[in-house]
């Protein structure tokens, strides 16, 4: 059987691609051997969980126990309808390196990585769009301030 359309094949991608979501799912599954990785993919939409198991997925997945995204972004909202952005491992890392650069104590962290990811910054400086994802490339020391941009609004 050919490994595409296979477990195998989603839970590759989904780690290749970023998708802790289906990965965890993946891992959570195949530990409770509720599929294999020679499954078809539409298994798994056969698959029901227990609240109790449900509830030691989230938990797998919110511990991140695939290491899939050991840094995130966060953003703290600043002076109304500014944000300023960090790429940090926990909330508590963000809001701490906000303290330094603002002298602001905050209570709220945004958890702004499923949202902002993907969204383009355009850089005067350097004249060029980049996604938060590119830029996290550009780092290698975390907690970092990224930006401060304009948010819409309530």
């Amino acid at each position: 059987m050919t490994k595409q359309g296979t477990v195998a094949s989603l839970f590759h991608d989904a780690l290749i691609y970023d998708e802790p979501y289906i990965a965890h799912f993946i891992y959570y599954a195949l530990q409770k051997k509720k599929v294999t990785l020679e499954d078809k993919i539409e298994k798994l939409y056969e698959i029901e969980l227990t609240p109790e198991e449900y509830e030691k997925f989230q938990e797998i997945k919110r511990r991140d126990v695939l290491l899939m995204r050991p840094i995130k972004l966060y953003a703290i909202q600043r002076n109304g309808h500014l944000y300023d952005f960090y790429f940090a491992k926990t909330p508590e890392e963000a809001a701490f390196l906000h303290y330094q650069l603002f002298g602001e104590k905050v209570r709220k962290v945004i958890d702004a990585y499923n949202k902002m990811m993907d969204m383009g910054i355009y850089n005067t400086e350097t004249k060029r769009t980049s996604t938060f994802r590119e830029l996290m490339k550009e780092y290698v020391k975390f907690p970092v301030y990224v930006c401060t941009l304009e948010g819409g609004g309530s």
